[in-house]
């Protein structure tokens, strides 16, 4: 069973690990601000992206990338922007969870 420490390294290694975030309109992809990287008080890793498109606009999905720009996570939403709407917090949150398998 993992031990407390390897919890810790895993969750800033993933903390670590992702750089970028991204937003999609229709068929193109946004770059967006990484507002807060955590890990919670119970475990959970919790990336947190403000989106901020400036003009009327259907959000369809957000993602996270890696240093090497490859995609980790991908979530579908349907956001609906309006004019006068500023930004829009999207988040992802990471669970580490074990399992013993007989």
């Amino acid at each position: 069973m993992l031990e407390t420490a390897a919890y810790t390294d895993l969750r800033n290694f993933i903390k670590k690990r992702i750089k970028f975030a991204q937003y999609k309109v229709e068929n193109t992809w946004y770059d967006c601000a990484i507002a807060e990287t955590v890990i919670t008080a119970d475990g959970i890793v919790r990336i947190k992206c403000q989106i901020a498109h400036g003009a009327a606009c259907t959000i369809v999905g957000v993602r996270l990338k890696n240093a090497d720009q490859e995609v980790w996570a991908t979530k579908i939403v349907n956001v609906v922007i309006e004019n006068s709407t500023t930004n829009f917090m999207q988040w992802f949150d990471f669970t580490l969870e074990e399992r013993e398998v007989s």
